[in-house]
């Protein structure tokens, strides 16, 4: 089984991601971890949100806009979930190699109170920072650049996050053992 939960910024794709992970004996690979190890390790700057999308799409454009989902499955091969996928390319070969989109969603105000519990660097800030930069990444004119808006729409299933986590993993458990049949 080849899984990727897309979605925007602190809606729960990692927690998802995780408890799945758990439960059906499958390996997550964060994109957004794989882009913090790689600027930590190439020293390219501070791992705020900003400085990970500029070298999240500076590696997209030089290496290909698929190549965190071949790094990925180039480290694991099948029972597989990958959180956080924001480009178009990124999707189009996840799906080609067997995977399934499921979309994470979940109310702009819930995400923004979501993202300050998480507490990863650049959560905190305030909601009107929040909204601005859900703006810039919804919608690109750069097929390798975040495009939250045009991912979502090549999801397979869609998962909304509206109540509890335990609401959220009880809805996944669902749509993953509705997915081995």
């Amino acid at each position: 089984m080849k899984l990727a939960f897309v979605g925007p910024p602190a809606v729960g794709k990692d927690a998802v991601a995780n408890y799945i992970e758990q439960k059906f004996a499958l390996t997550h690979i964060s994109s957004g971890d794989l882009i913090r190890n790689y600027v930590t390790e190439n020293k390219l700057g501070d791992l705020d949100r900003k400085n990970l999308q500029t070298v999240g799409n500076k590696l997209r454009a030089e290496r290909g806009g698929d190549v965190l989902v071949k790094i990925a499955t180039e480290k694991v091969k099948d029972n597989l979930i990958i959180s956080g996928l924001r480009a178009i390319d990124e999707v189009d070969t996840f799906k080609k190699n067997g995977g399934t989109i499921i979309a994470i969603t979940a109310p702009l105000q819930r995400r923004y109170e979501l993202g300050k519990i998480r507490g990863r660097i650049g959560d905190n800030v305030s909601f009107e920072d929040f909204k601005k930069i859900e703006d810039e990444e919804r919608a690109n004119t750069d097929r390798n650049g975040q495009n939250v808006d045009q991912v979502l729409a090549m999801a397979d299933l869609e998962i909304v996050n509206d109540g509890t986590l335990e609401d959220l993993f009880k809805k996944c458990d669902e749509v993953v053992r509705g997915l081995e049949k």
